[in-house]
């Protein structure tokens, strides 16, 4: 095991005395990756496991609390977090059906853009020889559907484009479903096309531009869990506020450079 590696899980496991004293906090994160920020579509995190579950155990740990993070497919994550078996998820973007049981930071009404973890942005993917067109308000040449993982909250921003598509579990299964023309496109994080295809330059494959919409990522909690636990939830968004930049300044190179 490289410098490197072995630099990621002292960060991990390395927390202070007074932390461990102090409660377990149980965060779930999506099996499906999202690189930097979630490494790998394994149940079990990596030894790099990613910029943005880096940056909770940090500002867990600076909030005195031990976390605990798991990863669970997509339907499973928030259905542990309705249930109250996790209390908080990271790298989730705001819809009105997930703040009917979670908690966001908040300002003037709206998720609080500072205190967000990344914001991503997400583009439709296709064959290097299709003739789509993307305008920013439509697909000209759509014949198929588009395809999108499962669960994801770009099926909202489809439904509002009115452009039909259809769901399959995972990047992989929806870039081979466009490879073989059962879809015409797909519609994902542009990181995460982008990343995929740079490990498969077999498959001839380009981001229509402009992109279908940017959103924010959060790290957020259960209602119950904030309800008794309002100045952990701010303490540790607010760190995240503070430290974001300089954060992925620092662990940035490591992901880049990693093989």
């Amino acid at each position: 095991m490289n410098n490197v590696k072995l630099l990621s899980i002292s960060l991990l496991v390395s927390l202070p005395v007074a932390a461990a004293q102090e409660m377990t906090l149980r965060i779930g994160v999506n099996q499906q990756s999202s690189p930097p920020y979630i490494m790998g579509d394994s149940l079990q995190l990596q030894s790099l496991p990613g910029i943005a579950i880096e940056q909770v155990y940090a500002a867990a740990t600076h909030c005195s609390v031990l976390p605990k993070i798991e990863r669970y497919p997509p339907l499973r994550l928030l259905n542990s977090l309705k249930s109250n078996l996790i209390q908080g998820v990271l790298m989730l973007s705001y819809t009105e059906e997930r703040a009917a049981f979670a908690v966001y930071p908040m300002r003037d009404e709206l998720p609080d853009h500072s205190q967000r973890l990344t914001t991503l942005s997400y583009a439709f993917f296709v064959n290097q020889a299709s003739k789509l067109v993307w305008d920013g308000k439509g697909l000209t040449g759509l014949q198929g559907k588009v395809g999108v993982n499962t669960g994801w909250s770009v099926i909202k921003d489809l439904d509002r484009l009115n452009i039909p598509y259809e769901e399959a579990p995972g990047v992989e299964n929806n870039f081979a479903k466009l490879n073989v023309g059962r879809i015409d496109a797909y519609a994902t994080q542009k990181s995460v096309g982008e990343a995929f295809l740079e490990q498969r330059k077999n498959l001839k494959m380009r981001a229509l531009e402009p992109e279908i919409v940017k959103k924010d990522y959060f790290l957020i909690f259960n209602k119950s869990f904030y309800a008794e636990h309002p100045k952990l939830a701010m303490c540790m968004w607010k760190n995240i506020a503070d430290e974001r930049n300089r954060f992925l300044k620092k662990r940035l190179p490591i992901y880049l450079h990693e093989k």
